[in-house]
């Protein structure tokens, strides 16, 4: 049991919170399952109405778990843990106390919504005084704690990233094999990393050339690859649950003037994006950040994703390039691939200490190709600070 995870988690809630979500119950429990649920109560609610007690809202005393108060897992009898206490889901409002409103996770399907609230209704015996919870869909408080990874965190990451480090060096000699396709180097870097130490891929690995790097998610395909077409590979894995993410774009034998120029607009955006953060990064309240050019007035005022976002498409902008930009510039990653903050157009996030994220500017023109560069990053005293040193320029050392 995650102790520490579990009790700062009951702190921050209001009410009682259903966690279904896989990568959460990993987080809060140290184990991966198949199938269960785990109901966390806020510590406001000290005892727990125990479904076994007879008599009408009988309780009984806080039950003294490893994990701490108030904390259930309720499965289908195929798992249990040590150190918690174990029932089944159709007892979950048996738990409730005087609770009005269960949270549940937004990973919920309708047919247990619906299942969950019949088992919130109160006694059936006594239908005409049913208690009735209010079921309440959110976005899970788990999957906001998680944004902020502690050092284990960073360092199975970092691990992972290592990991990505060594495949891309083989990948390097690889790439200059004859009729090399698309599918058959995904293929590599796959199986590469698995025997490097990896516990799986964190994603299918991308290899898209020419025309189909014009599209950010391409399937690899059976096309070969060619000289004078920009190349994009985008892979991670994952090392003890942990995902990594990582991104270069690459040619052969010659770069085209246009994608040469595309290519060091990208780089541009990225150390200017990186750049920004670091020249702005947080101490104390907010301001709002209009100039990008007036670093001295953002010194100490907490970067919004939104901006730094906002950033790169203005460096893009200079050479007419930010309409073929047409992805987020980043996402956190950690036990998911992606998961909070985001780096959108759209995103309210704030980035803090000990956020991990992606910084992945890209460029994508139809029937040309496209370029991406792409690093995970994490926050540590107001610095990014990037988990492993892969050059991000390659055009001098085309394969």
């Amino acid at each position: 049991m995650e102790q520490r995870r579990l009790k700062k988690l009951q702190v921050s809630l209001q009410r009682p919170l259903l966690i279904k979500k896989k990568e959460n119950l990993l987080y809060l429990t140290g184990r991966s399952f198949l199938a269960g649920y785990l109901l966390v109560k806020p510590v406001k609610y000290p005892h727990l109405t125990s479904p076994y007690s007879k008599g009408r809202n009988k309780t009984v005393p806080p039950l003294k778990l490893r994990g701490g108060q108030g904390v259930i897992f309720l499965g289908d009898g195929l798992e249990k843990m040590e150190g918690i206490h174990f029932d089944f889901l159709r007892n979950v409002g048996m738990y409730l106390g005087k609770a009005k409103v269960l949270q549940i996770e937004d990973e919920f399907t309708f047919k247990e919504y619906n299942y969950i609230r019949t088992k919130c209704s109160g006694t059936p015996r006594r239908a005409a005084t049913r208690k009735r919870v209010k079921i309440k869909h959110i976005k899970s408080h788990v999957d906001f704690q998680r944004e902020i990874k502690d050092d284990l965190e960073i360092a199975y990451i970092r691990k992972s990233m290592q990991i990505v480090e060594k495949v891309f060096k083989m990948v390097r000699k690889e790439i200059k094999k004859p009729g090399m396709t698309e599918i058959r180097l995904a293929e590599f870097i796959r199986s590469t990393g698995l025997r490097m130490g990896a516990q799986d891929i964190s994603f299918p690995p991308i290899v898209a050339s020419g025309a189909n790097a014009a599209v950010p998610h391409h399937v690899p395909s059976s096309k070969k690859l060619k000289a004078g077409e920009s190349i994009i590979l985008d892979f991670g894995f994952k090392y003890k649950n942990y995902c990594s993410d990582f991104t270069r774009t690459v040619f052969l034998k010659k770069v085209p003037p246009k994608l040469e120029m595309i290519y060091n607009q990208v780089e541009k955006a990225y150390n200017e994006s990186i750049d920004f953060i670091n020249n702005g990064m947080p101490q104390h309240a907010a301001t709002k950040i209009i100039d990008f050019k007036n670093v001295e007035a953002r010194r100490g005022v907490p970067i919004k994703a939104v901006d730094v976002y906002q950033k790169s498409v203005s460096v893009l902008a200079e050479k007419h390039l930010d309409k073929y930009f047409i992805h987020s510039l980043g996402h956190g990653t950690g036990l998911e691939i992606h998961e909070l903050p985001n780096l959108s157009p759209k995103s309210k996030d704030i980035l803090r200490n000990g956020m991990v994220f992606s910084i992945e500017p890209g460029v994508y023109i139809p029937k040309l190709g496209g370029v991406r560069i792409e690093d995970l990053v994490y926050l540590k005293e107001g610095i990014v600070c990037k988990f492993i040193n892969m050059p991000t320029c390659l055009l001098a050392n085309v394969f």
